[in-house]
C-alpha cells in the first residue's frame, strides 16, 4: 500500500513538473517569437528609415536643382527685362512720333507717288520760313452749292483760270424748318481746288479755311471766309515756290 501511494506521488511529481516545462517551453517559444518579431520589426523600420532618408535626400537635391532652375530663369527674365526696356528707349529716341513723323509719312507718299528723292532732296534744302510773295491778294466771292441749288456763280478761278474753286455745302433751313437754297454757314463745305488738267484737292471744314495750292513755280495761298447770304469770300495770293 506504501508503494501505490508513492508512485501515485510520484506520478503527481512528473506531471508537475511536465506542466511547468511546457509552460517554460511555451514561454521560451513565446519569448523567442517576440525577440524574432522585434528584430524583424526593427530591421524592417531601418529599411524604410533608410528608404526615407535616400527618398529625402533625393527631393532635397530635386528642390536645389529646381531653385537654381528658377534662379536662372529669374535672371534671363531680367536680362530679357533690361534688353526690352533698352529697345524700348532705343524705339523712343529713333523712330519719330509727332509732326517729324508726320513730315516723314509725307516724304514717304510723295516719293511712292514718283516724286524722284533728287526734287524731294531740294525742296527740302529750299524751305525756309520767309517766302517771296505778291503781297497783293485778290479777293473774289462765289455762292455754295447746295442740294438745291447748282449754277450760276457757283465758282471762281485764279492764276489765269488756271486754279478753277467750287464747293459744296448743307442747305439752311427756315424756321419752319423748310429746306432753304443757300447753304448753311454754321456746318462744314467741302472745297474743291482743280488745277487745270483735271487735278483737284479737297478742303473740307467749317470757316474759316486755308488751303495752299502750287502750280508749276508758283503757291497759291488761299483764305475762305463766310460772305453775303449764300456766299464765300476767298482771297489768294501768289509766292514763288519753293
Amino acid at each position: 500500500m506504501s508503494l501505490g501511494l508513492h508512485e501515485r506521488r510520484a506520478k503527481r511529481r512528473r506531471k508537475f513538473w511536465w506542466g511547468v516545462f511546457k509552460w517554460l517551453l511555451a514561454f521560451a517559444v513565446i519569448g523567442a517569437l517576440g525577440v524574432k518579431a522585434y528584430y524583424t520589426g526593427s530591421d524592417i523600420a531601418q529599411r524604410d528609415l533608410v528608404a526615407e532618408q535616400e527618398k529625402t535626400s533625393k527631393l532635397t537635391g530635386e528642390l536645389a536643382a529646381l531653385n537654381e532652375k528658377v534662379a536662372d530663369m529669374k535672371a534671363q527674365l531680367d536680362s530679357a527685362n533690361l534688353s526690352a526696356s533698352d529697345w524700348q528707349k532705343k524705339y523712343e529716341v529713333d523712330v519719330p512720333t509727332g509732326a517729324l513723323k508726320e513730315l516723314l509719312d509725307l516724304a514717304s507718299g510723295k516719293l511712292e507717288g514718283g516724286v524722284g528723292m533728287e526734287r524731294l532732296n531740294f525742296l527740302i534744302r529750299s524751305a525756309q520760313n520767309e517766302r517771296s510773295c505778291d503781297n497783293a491778294p485778290s479777293t473774289k466771292r462765289f455762292f455754295v452749292g447746295t442740294e438745291l441749288y447748282s449754277g450760276a456763280n457757283d465758282s471762281v478761278s485764279f492764276a489765269n483760270s488756271s486754279i478753277t474753286i467750287t464747293a459744296k455745302g448743307v442747305s439752311a433751313k427756315d424756321s419752319a424748318g423748310n429746306v432753304e437754297a443757300w447753304y448753311d454757314s454754321a456746318q462744314p463745305i467741302d472745297v474743291n481746288f482743280t488745277i487745270i488738267g483735271g487735278k483737284t484737292f479737297e478742303q473740307s471744314g467749317k470757316l474759316p479755311l486755308h488751303h495752299s495750292v502750287v502750280v508749276k513755280d508758283s503757291e497759291y495761298r488761299f483764305s475762305l471766309t463766310e460772305g453775303p447770304r449764300g456766299f464765300v469770300i476767298i482771297s489768294g495770293d501768289r509766292c514763288d515756290y519753293p
